[in-house]
């Protein structure tokens, strides 16, 4: 009903259990044996015991008189005389309040039967409680009835004291463990107990055979809970007491044959019940001790081996001769070596240590509550050096024993080399000056770039102001008149979120009275816990950079005026050369006309000997015309005077229009010109006119640069999206190295200079020029005497 020991009753369990204590009382006096002027045995004063232990102190003082008047009650159902019944009752009453009273000393309810302190106090209580219910009981029965004190003392005191060890387990034991083998194993203990009980215990059974229960209750104890014991106690021992008084079993048959009285019975009944009790009991405890002290144990372990494993540190544990008992997975993954290379060696003897090295990294502590603390070098299996950082302690026990030493070492590689790092970059730095700044604006750090650069010693300038260093005027103008460390906070105020000012030039004054201009930007140097510590400044000296600055503002401004005096120039030349091309057109224009009209008899007939003469002015005025024509076209480029139209062309017409132009220039000439027009149209949009030029200057290039016999080829198509025209020839062609400049303006090559071919070098620059208004480009494939050929892309006409 009550069965936990865990927390008190509740109300209606505790009048629940006022009335188990009248049916139990009733039961164990109607059990007694016939003759015997006492219960022989007395579960009501357990149950008593039991209800004031897990119920509260306030609620006692109806409690007890209830279990008073339940325990009178009982007694007086069985006509037993109102004295005597009201005697045992104050009797059983007290020995409730004693025990109850020791057992749930300083605390709330009866201790949980999980160690053998609690065992030990459950039976003194047992025993206190059975010493005073029987001297009360026996003074009664002696002055009220003619009964043996002594003798009721010992059969009460033994009853009682049974009844408490019986009856206060089953609410004193742990919660009970649901475990596999309970599936099968407890039901075949429990018939092999019943069985076996039922034999002994038989009517008619006279063979003293009562010890044969033992080794059941014993496996009870081995292999299940302590309340599965508890349980099993209390039913054993109500079979056997309610047999026995029934005359059945072995101590039955010695009352029927008068070897024993019922107070004998009693005593010896009780006697085995507490030997019994006694024997199972602190063993069911102790293996539940055992049990849980190992799950416990179990469970440090686990925590222990999760919390080494999951450490970065290395953990080596050694015993007291320094044996390797135990390393973490850390130690593994930084030496390279498997846990079976490092476990059962001497620590002196590890792997990974570096040659030459004896004893423990870092010795042994001078007490065996101190730490030994040392940096050494390890060699991993892979090969390199780390820097460890290790200690070593002592692991001791409950007395103060050293039991074992565990090793820990920390990587401090990486802090070691960055220290050094800083510490080289620091010193290496000697063309920059670093100066660490405390909050205060007092220098921290001094290093070599800022010794070389102002000629002070470093630890001279150790403790003074930062703002020392600067031009004082420069200082008072900038930071609004400020000055000291009211400066300072001026200058660390401009620092900004990225924790890092923008550079800037300031005057910094040297040892001698010089001024350096330094490029300078201050930063927050912080720790772990971004506190702020100080402040770090860095500086360039930028005097020569700065002076050639000027110098190159000043040359390139220098520079352009000359561009700008050129770009003059050539605007200038450009409008004289389109001023004189004009002026130079018209008068050649007539002078051609009139010596057509000389040449063709118009104003008189030309003598035969001067027609050559007149033919060579023709000639060479026309050559005039087509350069004025030439510049003209590349002055109206130049400055952007020239206004082109934008329609759409077929670029396949133009070719036939080009070979009828130049037609005059293949007359007494032996080459072969071969034209192959698309077959489909080919559309792009530009100046006709113009594209017709660009065509017969290259044509024209063609037909003046290859020899008699030689081959002319002119092609237009559609290729990779784009229009093609091109112009081949077998002529001289450009040397490889020379046609970087083939389109630049009066360029020649070294070919046709030594062929003495006239040309004024402007043909190609216009189709050059043409062909990029056009949004197109030119390509050339030529060598010196492999023939020349030229293609022309241009962009097709959107449909």
């Amino acid at each position: 009903m009550w069965k936990s020991g865990r927390g008190q009753l509740s109300l209606p369990l505790a009048v629940v259990a006022l009335g188990a204590v009248l049916g139990a009382g009733v039961l164990a006096i109607a059990s007694a044996p016939e003759g015997a002027q006492v219960a022989i045995w007395w579960p009501a004063g357990g149950i008593g015991v039991a209800l004031l232990a897990l119920t509260p102190r306030r609620w006692w003082w109806w409690l007890v008189p209830g279990v008073l008047v339940m325990t009178a009650a009982a007694n007086l159902i069985e006509d037993r005389p109102l004295d005597l019944a009201v005697w045992l009752a104050v009797a059983n009453a007290s020995e409730a309040v004693v025990a109850a009273t020791f057992l749930c000393w300083r605390r709330q309810g009866p201790p949980e039967l999980a160690g053998l302190d609690a065992f030990v106090r459950l039976v003194v209580a047992a025993v206190l409680g059975g010493v005073t219910m029987a001297m009360i009981a026996a003074a009664g029965i002696s002055a009220l009835t003619d009964g043996s004190f002594v003798a009721s003392v010992r059969s009460l005191a033994l009853s009682h004291a049974a009844s408490t060890l019986v009856v206060l387990p089953i609410v004193m034991a742990p919660r009970i463990h649901r475990r596999r083998r309970l599936v099968w194993e407890l039901p075949v203990q429990l018939v092999a107990l019943a069985a076996v009980t039922t034999v002994v215990f038989a009517s008619g059974q006279d063979r003293s055979l009562e010890f044969l229960a033992l080794p059941f209750l014993i496996w009870a104890a081995l292999r299940f809970d302590v309340a599965i014991l508890a349980w099993e106690l209390a039913a054993f021992s109500v079979v056997v007491i309610l047999a026995s008084s029934q005359g059945r079993g072995p101590f039955g048959f010695d009352l029927e044959r008068g070897q024993l009285s019922p107070l004998g019975l009693g005593a010896v009944l009780q006697a085995f019940v507490v030997v019994t009790t006694l024997m199972a009991l602190p063993l069911a405890i102790g293996i539940e001790q055992n049990r849980r002290l190992l799950s416990r144990l179990s469970g440090s372990e686990k925590l222990t081996s999760a919390t080494l494993d999951t450490t970065a540190a290395l953990i080596l544990v050694t015993d007291l001769y320094g044996e390797v008992v135990r390393v973490n997975d850390a130690t593994t993954a930084l030496t390279g070596y498997a846990e079976a290379d490092l476990v059962g060696k001497d620590i002196w003897d590890m792997p990974f240590a570096p040659p030459g090295s004896t004893g423990y990294p870092a010795g042994l502590p001078v007490e065996v509550d101190a730490q030994a603390s040392r940096e050494t070098d390890l060699i991993p299996a892979g090969g390199g050096r780390l820097r460890v950082m290790w200690n070593t302690s002592y692991v001791l026990d409950e007395r103060e024993r050293p039991t074992y030493l565990v090793i820990t070492g920390t990587d401090l590689t990486a802090e070691r080399t960055a220290a050094g790092l800083t510490r080289h970059l620091l010193e290496a730095a000697v063309t920059t000056a670093m100066i660490g700044i405390d909050p205060r604006g007092l220098v921290t750090l001094f290093n070599t770039g800022a010794v070389n650069l102002l000629g002070y010693d470093a630890q001279d300038r150790v403790g003074t102001s930062f703002i020392d260093l600067l031009d004082p005027e420069e200082v008072e103008r900038r930071c609004h008149g400020e000055t000291g460390e009211a400066a300072f906070q001026q200058l660390v105020a401009e620092i900004g979120s990225a924790g890092v000012t923008k550079p800037r030039d300031w005057s910094w004054i040297a040892s001698d009275g010089r001024r350096h201009t330094v490029s300078m930007t201050l930063s927050i140097a912080a720790d772990t816990f971004a506190a702020r510590i100080g402040y770090l400044c860095v500086g360039r000296d930028v005097t020569e950079a700065r002076a050639s600055q000027e110098m190159l503002i000043a040359a390139l401004e220098k520079e352009r005026l000359s561009v700008q005096r050129m770009k003059d120039l050539d605007e200038a030349k450009n409008e004289f050369v389109s001023t004189v091309s004009h002026e130079l057109r018209t008068p050649v224009t007539s002078i051609v006309g009139y010596t057509e009209m000389l040449e063709d008899g118009s104003l008189v007939e030309p003598a035969p000997e001067q027609l050559p003469l007149l033919a060579s002015i023709a000639r060479n005025g026309q050559r005039l015309i087509l350069l004025c024509d030439d510049l003209l076209t590349l002055s109206g480029i130049d400055s952007g005077a020239a206004r082109w139209e934008r329609n759409a062309v077929d670029l396949s017409t133009i070719l036939a229009g080009a070979e009828d132009a130049l037609r005059a220039q293949l007359a007494g000439r032996d080459l072969e010109v071969v034209v192959m027009a698309a077959d489909e149209p080919i559309p792009v949009v530009g100046d006709r006119v113009q594209l017709e030029r660009a065509l017969t200057n290259l044509l024209s290039n063609a037909i003046k640069f290859t020899e008699d016999g030689g081959r002319i080829e002119v092609s237009a198509r559609i290729q990779d999206g784009e229009a093609c025209l091109t112009v081949s020839d077998t002529g001289i062609g450009v040397p490889v190295d020379e046609q970087d400049g083939l389109f630049e303006r009066f360029f020649r090559s070294s070919t046709a200079q030594e062929r003495a071919i006239q040309g004024t070098g402007l043909g190609l620059s216009i189709v050059a020029a043409i062909v990029a208004t056009h949004g197109g480009r030119i390509d050339v494939r030529s060598a010196h005497l492999e023939g020349t050929t030229f293609t022309i892309r241009l962009p097709l006409a959107r449909g």
